[in-house]
């Protein structure tokens, strides 16, 4: 009986992990979507060479990459990617002291709020 019940809690603590590096995964690709949709809006008109379009599928493919293994429930990747972001983070807040920053920050700024958050939450089991 106290073998099963044990069990029981196991399975449900897997699965909040599971579902948390899912949410992480999912979010971490989304919102780096959503942001590089809203960065592009604000570059101004470029020309569309090879070079662009190879780093544009380059990105994807490494959003793709990184989504697969955070999937994967891979701890110390959740954990780096945390840091990486936690570093955007103050560093576009800094940028907004400056006048001469990227337009599209303020606009960005929400979406890596949400991309540390989901990735820290699955990395440290925050709430």
């Amino acid at each position: 009986m106290e073998n099963e019940s044990s069990q029981s809690i196991q399975t449900e603590a897997l699965g909040l992990r599971a579902r948390k590096f899912a949410h992480a995964g999912y979010g971490f690709l989304g919102l780096n979507i959503v942001y590089l949709a809203i960065a592009m809006y604000f570059i101004p008109p470029f020309n569309l060479g090879l070079t662009t379009i190879l780093s544009l599928f380059a990105f994807v493919l490494l959003l793709g990459v990184l989504t697969y293994y955070l999937l994967k429930e891979k701890k110390r990747l959740a954990q780096v990617l945390a840091v990486i972001f936690g570093l955007r983070f103050l560093n576009s807040v800094y940028s907004l002291t400056d006048v001469s920053t990227f337009q599209a920050v303020p606009y960005l700024l929400p979406g890596i709020v949400a991309t540390f958050y989901l990735l820290g939450r699955a990395a440290w089991d925050w709430p």
